[in-house]
Formats: structure tokens, C-alpha cells, sequence
């Protein structure tokens, strides 16, 4: 997410409007004002950020900021402001997908996880459901809901689903699930009554073995209660997403995870090899799960081939093209996530980097030895 910092005044909790730098602008009440100046025109407005140096004595919420920080507000986007003077971008206008962090509570810890579980914050939903009343979600966009693991919120994730079907009927939908949750019938027919129409479940499944599954995220018999959720999820014809995110513990088997997939979800919609994030808690366990991607590189040409072959809809994704063999170029996808799109400064002369996915530039240093332009 995009952040900048600034100096708070009047701003007790976080608060959620809309950047708008139009000054006449009719949805005050909803609006967080962007000026140059303290004014008097910034009165009635939810929140006001503008430069300078001092904080005027207006008792509205506000933040004072560096003046090259103003001109980064756009109009249309969602901003959060917190009291100790951040303010984060929640939801820009442009991006073709937004996440909404629901909760980042998990049931469980997988190794390799970029967010590591926390006790639950009623104020993340809370502010999601404040964000979705306030955005205008266009048809093509997509709404991403994250965690944690959003579905252990039980009757607060479902009214978000409601939220979602009532404020935004045509937007897109996609939940980011370990699908464990779905193991519970009644709970999987409740979520398939109150889902919005344009929905996919995306799943992670890092293996085809019970105890390799279970080893990666970090707790036991999650294995069969994943696959139980699949299966209850394919019993109403929802829409599903496998992902395999790709480590030193599952690199090898590739074949055969693909092997198992498709002979046990015929009826999953998209699977998707996915690589890994060196932040969270995967750099904690850097040791035991990190593998130079060009190193897997045959066998995961493998697993896309016998997915592809068994008339499948298979995607490589967060994998630069340089570290993939060839004949699966052509299942590389960018990330609708464009914080995912960066390059390194070596790939700035690569004749391929307008189709690559590029690499996490959030895993700092920790990027394959074979990065080259092609």
C-alpha cells in the first residue's frame, strides 16, 4: 500500500474518506479536502491535508504534509488517516484490483507467509466496510479480500459479502482462502447464499502430500480439511482458484502436485504456480524454504505442461520470464496487483519487459542469481 507521513492534529481513530482537491466539492461529509493552504473553504469536510509547517487551529481532522506529497493524492482514491499522521492509500481509482485486509487473524502459519498472523482487529473490518460504502467500483475492477484468513470473521466476513452485493452488484470478486473454513457445510452454504455474483475462491494447496501440506502451513490435518473445502465448494459449482506458491519443500514435486490436481479438481476454474515473497515470515525461515527459482525451472515447465495438456487453465504468476523455460512463457501473467509489476535497474534493458511480471522488490535483496535481460 502507499503511505506517506505527516504531522496529525484533531484525528483520535482512523479515519476513511475520499481525496478530493475541489474545493466545492457536494460530498463534504465523505471527503477528505487536499490544499495547498489552510482555508476556510476546508470547513465541513470530513478531514483536511495540506502543507506548510504549522497545524492551523481549525478543529477539523487533519494532517499537514511535504507540498510535493499533495500533488501524489488523487482525486477518487480512498485514504486512511491515523493519528499518528499516516496516511495510506486504501483504494486507488485507477488500479485495476484492491485489496482489503479483513483481518490478520490466520488459523494458520504457513512459512513462507508475508503477513504474519496477529489477534484480530475489529477496526480492519470495520474500516473495509467503510471503504467499501464510500468507493465507486468500477465493472472491470476487482475486489480482493485478504488476510489472514477473512472467513474465520464468520458473520462479519458474510456482511461484508452482503456489503459487497448490495453497494457494488457487478464488481469483481476474489477471496484469498487456505479453504479450511469450507470444510463446514453449513458455513459453505451460508457463504455461497450472500456471495456477490462475480466471485472466485482462490485456494492454497502447496502440495499433494498430507504431511508436506500440513509442514508448510504450519499446522496439522489443514491438508484434509482444505481438500474438504474444495470439494464442498465444487458441490454448489463455485467458482475456484488452486495456488501452489512455490518453496524449497514443494520445488521438487511439482510434477506430481500438478499430477494430483488435475486428477482429483477436474472442476476447478484456474490453477495457478505462484512465487514467493521473501518478506514476513518467510524471511524468518529463509533457510529452510528459499530456492533460486531458475533452479526449479524444469519441473515446473513440467507441471504447467500436464495441466495444459489436460485442457486446463494454468498461469505462472510473480516469476520473472528470464528465470522460466521458454515454452511456458506463454502461461507467465502479470499480477493485476501493481505493486507486483517492479523491476530491478538490470531488467531497464531486457527486450521483454513490457510482457514480465517482474520480481518483489519488497524481498529486498533476497532475488535469483540468474536475473538477466533477454
Amino acid at each position: 500500500m502507499i503511505q506517506y507521513k505527516g504531522v496529525a492534529k484533531n484525528i483520535s481513530s482512523s479515519l476513511v474518506g475520499m481525496v478530493t482537491h475541489n474545493p466545492f466539492a457536494l460530498s463534504r461529509s465523505k471527503s477528505i479536502f487536499v490544499s495547498d493552504n489552510s482555508t476556510i473553504l476546508s470547513k465541513g469536510f470530513f478531514g483536511h491535508i495540506r502543507a506548510g509547517n504549522n497545524i492551523n487551529n481549525s478543529l477539523i481532522p487533519q494532517v499537514t504534509v511535504d507540498k510535493n506529497v499533495l500533488d501524489k493524492l488523487v482525486e477518487g482514491d480512498c485514504i486512511l488517516l491515523d493519528k499518528d499522521g499516516m496516511i495510506t492509500v486504501v483504494w486507488e481509482k485507477s488500479a485495476d484490483m484492491n485489496p482489503l485486509l479483513l483481518t490478520e487473524m490466520c488459523d494458520c502459519r504457513c512459512i513462507m507467509c508475508p503477513q504474519p498472523p496477529k489477534k484480530h482487529d475489529r477496526t480492519l473490518t470495520d474500516i473495509c466496510q467503510r471503504i467499501l460504502s464510500l468507493v465507486k467500483i468500477d465493472a472491470c475492477q476487482t475486489i480482493c479480500l485478504t488476510g489472514g484468513e477473512p472467513t474465520l470473521l464468520k458473520q462479519d466476513f458474510l456482511d461484508v459479502l452482503c456489503l459487497i452485493r448490495e453497494k457494488h452488484p457487478s464488481s469483481q470478486v476474489m477471496l484469498l482462502t487456505n479453504g479450511k473454513s469450507f470444510s463446514d457445510f453449513e458455513f459453505t452454504k451460508q457463504f455461497v447464499t450472500v456471495r456477490p455474483r462475480n466471485f472466485i475462491s482462490c485456494i492454497s494447496l502447496h502440495s499433494d502430500v498430507d504431511e508436506a501440506h500440513d509442514l508448510i502451513v504450519g499446522v496439522n490435518n489443514s491438508f484434509y480439511k482444505t481438500i474438504k473445502g474444495i470439494h464442498n465448494l465444487a458441490r454448489f459449482r463455485e467458482k475456484i482458484e488452486i495456488r501452489v506458491v512455490i518453496n524449497r519443500l514443494n520445488a521438487p514435486y511439482l510434477e506430481s502436485i500438478a499430477t494430483f490436481i488435475y486428477r482429483n479438481f477436474p472442476f476447478v476454474y484456474h490453477y495457478a504456480f505462484m512465487g514467493m515473497e521473501i518478506t514476513g515470515l518467510a524471511v524468518d525461515n529463509f533457510n529452510d524454504i528459499w530456492i533460486d527459482p531458475y533452479e526449479y525451472r524444469d519441473q515446473l515447465s513440467k507441471a504447467v505442461n500436464i495441466l495444459s495438456r489436460a485442457g486446463t487453465n494454468v498461469s505462472v504468476y510473480n516469476l520473472p520470464l528470464c528465470l522460466l523455460d521458454k515454452k511456458i512463457w506463454g502461461f507467465a501473467a502479470k499480477s493485476i496487483s501493481s505493486w507486483k509489476n517492479s523491476y530491478l535497474d538490470i531488467c531497464n534493458r531486457c527486450k521483454v519487459k513490457r510482457i514480465c511480471s517482474g520480481v518483489f522488490t519488497t524481498s529486498g535483496l533476497h532475488q535469483s542469481n540468474y536475473i538477466s535481460p533477454q
